[in-house]
């Protein structure tokens, strides 16, 4: 089915959402959380540079936002590069009512302390201000700034209330973000020399007037640039048990071909997976369209609007045990495609099922014999007046059964046992094949391939290209891999690889 073909890739889109629901005093970190004692508990996102960004991407992004942000104070980085240090924090906090941007707080480490003294005392003499005092601490209170120093930091805050705020959790446990048991518990999981570090209150995001927690309520992540990858380690805590358990895959299973696949997709559990997506997803403010419609529903309703299959019956319940999927796109802009799960007791009716629809669009199921192995192929003869023959014969798909495996893919040739040439998980990044931990789950992307269709699917890729100074073009691959729970907590990690030199 050739309109089956060209929605197929973005079909997978959706199986990588489904596959992202499967997964699912100071602490002893002290050197990358004791500004963290300054951040209230009630912040909705942090962001604790470490170090200044060594990534061309993650550069170009902070700058901006950088200078953005002085040029709100009435500031430039030449004015304050002197004094600030390494390991700038940003927070975020809820208004007690309704306003238009969240409460921020700065908390800014200084090298030469005087200097940063020096400069307040030429700002504030330019601005209204006036003086408060906390705890014996002076306050500078600006119109849409207030500054405070404490020994080697300085603080900044958008109003009172948040200086306040902050002041007063640094000097109990249980009111900063450092104290947090989540916290405490995630951290040590994570890279310890990170480059940035982010945190997030997911329940700031859920929607109001649900009588259930969302299914997360935390977030953190670490990243760290190193040997032209951007490796970004993320837990995420669930507010219950999960109901999915899933074993770790066999890199076996995910066995390269060649060519070198341009999206591969592994996981377990898919049918479950999408009801858990869409239940999660319902939990969040960002899970619904300005309509209100389920985000997953509707994507999944427009992606099959033009083929006469149904995901959520027909194809989804094929990968109720483990699955993988590979695409390869071709020189001539179509895609290849093979899809491996195992054998589960609804698979013959399944594919009786997709037997009787094919014969309904016009295909004929062969049987045949192909090196030795029995295939099932749907075929039909198509008019092609530009060849000799003047037809073509059209395959849907073609699939067959390896003991407990089900291979089903766009084509007999993909079906040859002469393309599994390339050794096991060649493609992955080195990184992934050294470390011990369990995969649960996987996508890779080969970018370069990629990009282009999806660009002009969606100019947004374009435009972020342009404002990035080409920076999405200069991707290699994205790797995004499952860890699994434990203890409640959700381990995921997205590697971004650059091209070389």
């Amino acid at each position: 089915m050739q309109l089956h073909r060209r929605s197929l890739w973005s079909l997978f889109l959706v199986f990588i959402l489904c596959w992202l629901v499967l997964t699912c005093g100071q602490p002893a970190f002290a050197a990358d959380s004791d500004d963290l004692i300054f951040v209230p508990r009630q912040a909705q996102s942090v962001l604790k540079l470490n170090q200044r960004p060594g990534s061309d991407l993650l550069r170009f992004f902070w700058e901006r936002f950088w200078t953005s942000q002085l040029a709100h104070w009435g500031w430039s980085w030449s004015e304050i590069n002197a004094w600030v240090g390494e390991g700038v924090t940003v927070a975020q906090l809820p208004c007690p009512e309704v306003c238009q941007t969240p409460r921020q707080l700065w908390i800014l480490p200084l090298k030469r302390p005087e200097a940063a003294t020096a400069f307040l005392e030429t700002y504030w003499q330019a601005h209204p201000f006036e003086a408060q005092v906390y705890q014996n601490l002076p306050l500078q209170v600006g119109k849409d700034l207030v500054t405070a120093r404490l020994g080697d930091r300085l603080l900044l805050a958008s109003d009172v209330e948040t200086m306040i705020a902050s002041l007063g959790s640094a000097v109990t446990e249980d009111g900063n973000l450092a104290g947090l048991a989540f916290y405490q518990q995630a951290r040590p999981q994570l890279e310890a020399q990170s480059t940035a570090l982010y945190y997030a209150n997911l329940q700031s995001l859920s929607l109001e007037n649900r009588d259930l927690a969302p299914t997360y309520d935390r977030l953190l992540v670490a990243m760290k640039a190193q040997n032209k990858e951007l490796h970004l380690q993320a837990l995420l805590h669930r507010t219950g048990d999960p109901t999915l358990i899933s074993a770790p895959l066999d890199l076996e299973f995910l066995r390269a071909q060649e060519p070198m696949p341009t999206l591969v997709i592994a996981g377990s559990h898919l049918p479950e997976g999408y009801s858990q997506l869409t239940e999660a997803l319902a939990d969040y403010r960002f899970g619904k369209t300005p309509q209100g419609d389920d985000i997953a529903s509707r994507l999944l309703r427009d992606l099959t609007a033009d083929i006469p299959v149904d995901l959520t019956t027909q194809i989804f319940p094929l990968a109720r045990d483990r699955f993988s999927l590979t695409l390869w796109h071709q020189a001539d802009e179509q895609w290849q495609w093979a899809w491996q799960t195992r054998n589960t007791p609804e698979t013959p009716t399944l594919l009786r099922q997709l037997e009787d629809l094919a014969r309904a669009n016009g295909y004929e199921v062969n049987r045949l014999v192909l090196n030795q192995e029995a295939v099932t192929a749907w075929v039909k003869l198509v008019l092609a007046p530009q060849t000799s023959e003047g037809v073509v014969s059209d395959v849907a798909a073609a699939y067959k059964q390896q003991g407990d495996r089900l291979l089903l893919a766009s084509s007999l040739s993909v079906l040859s046992p002469g393309r599994n040439k390339n050794k096991k998980g060649a493609w992955l990044p080195q990184s992934l094949l050294r470390q011990q931990q369990g995969v649960h789950g996987l996508v890779y992307a080969h970018w370069p391939q990629l990009f282009a269709p999806l660009s002009q699917r969606w100019p947004l890729l374009q435009y972020l290209n342009g404002v990035s100074g080409g920076g999405l073009e200069r991707l290699q691959s994205i790797t995004l891999v499952n860890y699994g729970v434990r203890d409640r907590l959700q381990h995921l990690e997205l590697i971004l690889s650059s091209k070389k030199d």
